[in-house]
């Protein structure tokens, strides 16, 4: 049996965790594994909020009984567990998306009012459709080498280029200033750069970012990369430790790693 969430039919708790959620003091513990991939947008927007967070790791999460798997809401990493000040109250906030419009609200990176919160919702939408299909359609295929190549043809010659294009214009309405939205950083931009970083690295799509196919795509990502908080980020052990993808061998674990305990308040 998963875990579950506590009942919003029970106003008295549900309006105690709001209120840990909404607590400018809480601290976080983010469940994920040792790669930076799916998860660099989260860490960024920790890193931006000047978060004091934990990185656990579920050594035990393949082992048959599948204890730790069944111990988060929807068996699937990642989680994030908000907690009180004082530790006695830990909130938690399952699925990639759901904790990345928290934390950007949180933090500030959902626009100034409801039509900036729209627009950036529309283009984070745009972005984590062509990501989510670029990863299940082409760099976790289970298929023969030969199926693989011909729809990573297919997203290096239509959908990647027709996301460019249409991302493009929408950055140049905006005064190619390196972000979707007004003049700072949003969920939108952290999002796009994390999805062009990856077509970067990428062998049959690295092609299609280029200063003359993507400049403002570019402009997007290197605001991000060269963000005083999030280059400090980046030169943390933690961030040092991760992996770019499962292919690469695991590195040590720096000491402010802590395994992950089911059934604890993760603190």
């Amino acid at each position: 049996m998963v875990a579950s969430f506590p009942a919003t039919s029970n106003v008295v708790e549900s309006a105690a965790l709001s209120t840990v959620l909404d607590a400018p003091n809480s601290t976080f513990s983010l469940l994920y594994c040792d790669i930076i991939g799916r998860l660099d947008p989260t860490r960024n927007l920790l890193a931006l909020g000047d978060a004091t967070w934990t990185q656990l790791y579920a050594d035990d999460w393949f082992n048959p009984d599948l204890l730790d798997k069944r111990s988060t809401p929807f068996e699937f990493m990642p989680v994030l567990y908000v907690h009180s000040e004082d530790g006695s109250q830990t909130v938690t906030i399952a699925e990639s998306k759901a904790i990345e419009f928290y934390l950007a609200e949180r933090f500030g990176c959902l626009g100034r009012n409801s039509y900036e919160r729209s627009l950036i919702n529309a283009f984070v939408s745009s972005s984590v459709a062509l990501f989510d299909n670029f990863v299940t359609g082409v760099l976790m295929l289970k298929a023969s080498p030969e199926v693989i190549q011909a729809q990573a043809a297919i997203f290096a010659e239509t959908k990647i280029p027709d996301w460019i294009r249409i991302h493009e214009e929408h950055l140049k309405a905006n005064g190619s200033n390196g972000h979707y939205v007004g003049n700072q950083i949003s969920l939108a931009d952290i999002r796009t750069a994390n999805l062009v970083g990856i077509f970067l690295q990428h062998p049959s799509t690295g092609h299609l970012i280029t200063p003359e196919t993507a400049p403002g795509l570019l402009k997007v990502k290197e605001a991000i990369d060269t963000h005083p908080k999030i280059v400090q980020w980046r030169e943390t052990p933690l961030f040092k430790s991760l992996r770019p993808n499962r292919d690469f061998p695991a590195l040590p674990r720096p000491d402010c790693i802590k395994p992950y305990k089911r059934n604890s308040n993760h603190k």
